[in-house]
């Protein structure tokens, strides 16, 4: 099964060729391995901004919500109440981020100056083609995982609502680690490959449970305890993968 995650195929071509890219930028001294670990920062603003889409066409396209249990919103004051939500949780994510980043870049000098932080990293030279590479990479997932199989009419407004956080929580946690690394090692581009090989595993993980892939069949039949469980193991493992 490992052997399946790992190896290129069609599914998960975009997401060697991303990681290929970004070591290539690397090596070639084209990027700084801040440029790296802060592009992976911003990436969760690109993952909460398509998530809006998903919530709009959920709302538009997919399952009506019968329970009278739970979320209930729809369309624009779900969307809405996810910028709020979202919005709090990456304001929050921010300051400890910059916190950490502080005391190795001098240009943060506040943790709590947002916007000002936010503009230094986006002008950090490489930035607009590293976040670009990764803004390509997000779209098409969003394309062949959602949109192209009509994935979103699997769910209803409730059920997808809060699928982002658990990506965005391993995500977050992966780049402080490689912040760690940098701020322990002699030099960080150790850190930044570390980092983008973390997140390589991660996203090949995910895109390998994609719908009727082999590794869901197996991770659904090896855990499951019946027929029905079964089904059920399946739709949570795909569920993760958003």
């Amino acid at each position: 099964m490992i052997r399946t995650i790992l190896l290129p195929n069609q599914k998960n071509m975009l997401v060697w060729a991303n990681a290929l890219f970004l070591l290539a930028l690397l090596f070639m001294q084209q990027i700084d391995a801040l440029t790296v670990v802060f592009a992976y920062f911003l990436e969760t603003i690109v993952i909460g901004l398509i998530h809006i889409l998903k919530l709009w066409i959920v709302s538009a396209e997919g399952k009506p919500t019968r329970s009278k249990k739970g979320l209930q919103l729809r369309g624009l004051p779900l969307i809405f109440f996810f910028v709020l939500h979202y919005g709090m949780f990456v304001a929050i994510q921010s300051i400890f981020a910059f916190t950490l980043f502080e005391s190795a870049v001098p240009e943060i000098t506040s943790s709590f100056a947002l916007l000002e932080n936010y503009g230094y990293i986006l002008s950090v030279e490489g930035m607009p083609v590293v976040l670009a590479s990764l803004v390509v990479t997000n779209l098409s997932y969003f394309y062949t995982n959602f949109w192209k199989n009509e994935k979103y009419k699997t769910y209803t407004p409730g059920a997808i609502f809060m699928k982002p956080y658990v990506r965005i929580f391993v995500q977050q946690f992966v780049v402080i680690l490689a912040f760690f690394f940098y701020l322990l090692l002699s030099t960080g581009v150790v850190a930044a490959v570390l980092l983008i090989v973390f997140r390589l595993l991660i996203d090949l993980t995910m895109v390998s449970l994609h719908k009727d892939s082999e590794t869901l069949e197996k991770l659904a039949k090896k855990y499951a305890n019946s027929p029905d469980h079964y089904e059920e193991m399946k739709r949570k493992y795909q569920e993760f993968s958003e």
